[in-house]
């Protein structure tokens, strides 16, 4: 009966893990991988004679070659997670075992090879499927809430180690594990705030490419437009001339050649923010080139508090994304982009509309990437979220019937 119940709590784990990974249902081929993987090891740790908190490791095993089997690319950041998983697991099927064993005065709660000691294990189990459930229906679990839980292991442990009856060698195992817990999580905040600066640097940049590149092409506008009024006079005298002779065509080509150095100052978004005149008309430019509609209605307000890093990391990214997804849509003939940036009161929203013809991958309520090296553009939305949740904002996105819509409202 313990066979089975540590086996079923095994292949529980393993799915968990895999959803808390993927945030996807599990298949019925990594099901049965599963549940193939967890009889075997089970049957190998019987033989054996080894305890069954050697189980995690086979289940590790089992979970990373069900991740491979689902073309996953991150090993090393699956590993990691998983590991800190199963010892997280590990530390709380410790912590109540023992508890319930310090209340009872029963010491068979922490013997997990008693019946009574498969208790401890499915209370965690259930705790883990709530959380699950959780997560499932679109909520959110924090790093800090994920600190916290860490922080009360260590607690947990110190505090059972005066009243447990296990072993003080293993007790201090799990102590230690606690600790590893905790190091580990800090590593992997640290290690997500390294990638969205360096996602952050490398669109301060591109914004440094772009307002050196543009400085440059308007520098240019300005000294042909500078000519044209210089030589107003000789224009107006050619033009009238063509036109008291009737040769009309000429009249209009020789307007045309006027018009070309003004039109391009003409196409040029100017909102009194460099960060925002920056990013859009580099986008124009862009768009122009790859022959994308792309259509601007901005209501840009002066004086407001948000960082141009900040701007930049919101708008260059929803525009980064709009332009991935036009360009990857070679079906369609009319591309199209729209950028609609309005104020209302103290709430600035930036809006981008775009059609796209390919695969839009939103897990947990957010945007995930489809680019092949998802280890610096996985961040981008992530970079963008955060820059706006500075300001009190959100991000919202909705994709339907070929139309990608992302809203991103900042308080200021």
């Amino acid at each position: 009966m313990t066979l089975i119940s540590e086996a079923l709590a095994s292949i529980i784990h393993i799915i968990l893990c895999l959803f808390f990974i993927t945030r996807k249902k599990t298949s019925l081929k990594i099901l049965i991988i599963s549940a193939l993987g967890t009889i075997i090891s089970c049957a190998a740790i019987l033989a054996s004679g080894l305890s069954f908190l050697y189980l995690s490791f086979f289940e590790i095993l089992i979970v990373m070659l069900c991740l491979r089997l689902t073309d996953k690319t991150e090993k090393r950041k699956e590993l990691f997670f998983c590991i800190m998983y199963e010892i997280g697991v590990s530390i709380w099927i410790f912590i109540f075992g023992e508890s319930l064993a310090a209340l009872s005065d029963r010491s068979c709660f922490s013997d997990r090879n008693a019946l009574s000691g498969q208790l401890p294990l499915w209370i965690t189990n259930i705790l883990l499927i709530v959380i699950a459930i959780f997560l499932y229906k679109g909520k959110e679990i924090t790093l800090q809430a994920v600190s916290f839980m860490s922080v009360s292991s260590i607690l947990g442990v110190v505090t059972l180690s005066e009243d447990t009856a296990a072993p003080n060698d293993i007790t201090f195992t799990y102590l230690i594990l606690s600790v590893i817990l905790l190091a580990g999580i800090m590593v992997y905040r640290t290690n997500r705030q390294y990638e969205a600066e360096k996602e952050l640097a490398e669109l301060k940049e591109k914004q440094a490419e772009l307002m050196e590149r543009d400085y440059t092409v308007l520098n240019k506008a300005y000294s042909e437009n500078a000519k044209i009024f210089h030589d107003m006079h000789n224009h107006i005298g050619t033009i009238r001339n063509l036109l008291t002779t009737e040769k009309y065509d000429k009249a209009i080509e020789y307007l045309d050649d006027l018009q070309k150095p003004v039109s391009n100052i003409a196409s040029t978004v100017w909102t009194g923010d460099e960060t925002v005149d920056y990013l859009i008309n580099s986008r124009i430019a862009a768009s122009e080139k790859e022959k994308i509609n792309f259509e601007t209605h901005i209501e840009f307000p002066k004086g407001t508090n948000i960082s141009g890093a900040d701007l930049c990391a919101v708008l260059g990214n929803l525009l980064d994304n709009a332009f991935d997804a036009v360009r990857q849509d070679s079906v369609r003939k009319n591309r199209s982009i729209k950028l609609i940036i309005r104020r209302i009161n103290h709430m600035l929203i930036i809006k981008v509309v775009n059609t796209f013809n390919g695969k839009i991958i939103v897990s947990d309520s957010k945007l995930k990437t489809t680019k092949t090296d998802g280890r610096l553009h996985g961040w981008g939305m992530e970079s963008a979220r955060t820059a706006a949740e500075k300001y009190d904002g959100t991000i919202v996105t909705t994709a339907e019937n070929g139309i990608f819509t992302v809203v991103a409202t900042l308080s200021f």
